[in-house]
């Protein structure tokens, strides 16, 4: 059972990738879901490296890695702290929000239509399983 669930979440991935509007498809050519994953962390405003490594539960040398990509695809801007010359900061560009955004809805609608042909309490079923398995996540830094 264990082999059976580990093929069928690539699987699952892969029709949720597939049923994402061309137009998103397109734009995220270049986005890794990684990427994705961190632009979600990263509130409008920004954050310090140090917690932005912590949200996406990386080191402080693969967060600047990171970083690093995302600025020169030009998802985020690296700013330096006024009151702390030793922080810098990250933030999203606005094109990386509006990226995130569509992935978000994209994703919903897809997993809307992938839950359609089900019952409300065999989704119900899914969710109380997920829940289970899926430890809740610590507290924000």
């Amino acid at each position: 059972m264990v082999d059976q669930l580990l093929s069928l979440q690539p699987k699952l991935q892969r029709f949720l990738a597939a049923t994402l509007p061309v137009e998103v498809s397109r734009e995220l050519r270049s986005v890794t879901f990684h990427q994705l994953e961190a632009l979600a962390c990263l509130p409008p405003a920004g954050t310090s490296m140090r917690q932005f490594a912590a949200s996406v539960g990386i080191s402080g040398a693969a967060a600047t890695a990171l970083a690093d990509r995302m600025i020169r695809q030009g998802l985020a801007v690296r700013r330096d702290d006024p009151k702390d010359r030793r922080t810098v900061w990250l933030a999203p560009t606005a094109h990386a929000m509006e990226l995130v955004a569509s992935f978000r809805s994209s994703q919903r609608s897809s997993m809307s239509r992938a839950l359609a042909s089900l019952r409300t309490d065999q989704v119900a079923a899914i969710l109380d399983l997920l829940r289970v398995l899926v430890p809740p996540e610590s507290t924000p830094p």
